[in-house]
């Protein structure tokens, strides 16, 4: 006959395994009555983790692979709220925010690829007819096509800045250095095929 300790351990247990095998809609149906239980039975360690932040990760993660896109964002803000440098949260609200695109966004964003496509159409006319047939407009056509591309680069970098704004200004600004060096520092890597900076990055 297993103790109450055990059969909590066997019900976590149960539920992670749920979790890993990518049946979340099981996962969500049970995951806020084992919550409940590690708040009252005040079960604060699981197998060297925090097992209370663990299942609310789990839930908000469960929660975007089955669309429900606010409920996860909801979650994720009470999870960083008690552990601000969760980077896995911190990540997870960032895809949260960028899967659900405000229609003003998808806007922005089309207004942008338009100007690069007739950027790039400039560019085509520039080399099959301007240059060859009228070369006196390859000026007018090149100012044309760098103020288009300028444009384009700037609404992308633009709208792109003000997204990670409103994150930040959700779960609040982290610099997270270290991260974006080692990322830095990956992609050196992969492009040069040898090894560059300091390994313990």
């Amino acid at each position: 006959m297993l103790d109450e300790q055990q059969l909590y351990d066997v019900k976590i247990d149960y539920l992670l395994c749920l979790f890993e095998i990518g049946r979340y809609e099981y996962f969500l149906g049970k995951v806020d009555e084992m919550i409940e239980v590690v708040i009252i039975e005040n079960i604060y360690d699981y197998d060297g983790m925090n097992i209370y932040n663990e299942l609310l990760f789990k839930k908000s993660a469960c929660l975007y692979n089955t669309n429900k896109l606010l409920a996860s964002e909801t979650v994720l803000k009470s999870l960083i709220k008690l552990e601000p440098d969760n980077t896995n949260a911190r990540n997870l609200y960032t895809k949260c925010k960028r899967k659900r695109v405000s229609p003003q966004n998808e806007t922005v964003r089309a207004i942008a690829m338009v100007l690069l496509l007739s950027a790039l159409s400039i560019c085509f006319m520039e080399i099959l007819i301007v240059k060859p047939f009228y070369n006196e407009l390859v000026a007018e056509f090149s100012t044309m096509r760098t103020l288009f591309f300028a444009l384009a680069g700037t609404i992308l970098v633009g709208s792109e800045l003000y997204f990670k704004y409103n994150v930040g200004k959700d779960i609040g600004y982290r610099l997270q250095l270290k991260e974006k060096i080692k990322s830095v520092n990956n992609w050196f890597l992969k492009q040069s095929g040898g090894k560059i900076g300091n390994d313990a990055l």
